[in-house]
C-alpha cells in the first residue's frame, strides 16, 4: 500500500507540474495561482500546498524535472574532455556541441517550455528572490562551461589570440540567449531555429576561431 501511495503522490506530483507549465505558458506566471493549477487538474488547493509552498517552487521543479538534465549533459559535453569519444577537430567539436543544444531546445517541447517559463520570470522580477539567485545559479554554470570550453581551445590556438576566453564567452553566452529567447517567445519570432540553427551558429562562431576556411 505505501509503494502505491508513493507513486499516486508523483502522478500527482507530475500532473500538477504538467498544469502549472501550460497555465504558466498562456496566461503568464504573475496570472496563474496555485488554486487554478489546482483546479485545472481536478484537484484541492491543498494537493498543490502537499507538494509545493509557492510558485517559487513549482518554477524550480518544472526546472529541474524538464530543463536540468539537457543542460547537465550539455555542461558536460563543453567541460569533460573523457566524454569527447571522437576524432573531430576540437574547435568542430565544440561548434557541433553548441548546435546540438540549439536544436535540442527547440525540438523538445517540455524543454522549450521550461526555458520560456524561467526566462519569463526572469523579465518578470526585478527584486532578487531566492529563486532569482537559484535560477542565476544554473545561467552562470553554463557560462563557465563556456569559459572551460574556450581556454581549452585558447590553449590549443584554436581561437584569435586578441581574444580571451572570458570575452568571447560572454559574447557567445549573449548571443545564445538572444537567439533562444526571441524564438520562445510565442509572439516575436524573428529567428528559425528549427531550420536555421546551424547556420546562426557558423555565422557567429567563424570569427572565434583561427582558420575556418575549412569548417
Amino acid at each position: 500500500m505505501a509503494r502505491k501511495t508513493k507513486e499516486e503522490a508523483l502522478k500527482t506530483y507530475h500532473l500538477l507540474l504538467d498544469a502549472a507549465a501550460e497555465l504558466f505558458s498562456h496566461q503568464g506566471i504573475s496570472h496563474t495561482t496555485l488554486l487554478e493549477i489546482a483546479k485545472f487538474t481536478g484537484m484541492t488547493r491543498g494537493a498543490v500546498y502537499w507538494h509545493f509552498e509557492n510558485k517559487e517552487d513549482v518554477i524550480k521543479a518544472l526546472w529541474e524535472r524538464d530543463a536540468a538534465p539537457f543542460f547537465k549533459i550539455f555542461i558536460a559535453k563543453l567541460t569533460d574532455e573523457g566524454c569527447r569519444q571522437t576524432d573531430m577537430p576540437a574547435d568542430l567539436y565544440f561548434k557541433n556541441t553548441i548546435k546540438e543544444m540549439l536544436r535540442q531546445v527547440t525540438q523538445d517541447p517540455k524543454n522549450s517550455q521550461a526555458i520560456r517559463i524561467t526566462f519569463n520570470y526572469f523579465e518578470a522580477t526585478h527584486d532578487q528572490t531566492e529563486l532569482q539567485t537559484y535560477l542565476e545559479s544554473k545561467s552562470d554554470a553554463v557560462y563557465q562551461a563556456l569559459v572551460t570550453a574556450l581556454t581549452h581551445l585558447h590553449q590549443q590556438q584554436l581561437l584569435h589570440s586578441q581574444h580571451g576566453p572570458e570575452f568571447l564567452a560572454g559574447a557567445l553566452y549573449s548571443y545564445l540567449h538572444g537567439l533562444i529567447e526571441v524564438n520562445l517567445h510565442l509572439r516575436l519570432k524573428k529567428t528559425d531555429l528549427a531550420n536555421d540553427a546551424d547556420l546562426l551558429i557558423d555565422l557567429f562562431l567563424n570569427s572565434f576561431f583561427v582558420d575556418n576556411s575549412s569548417k
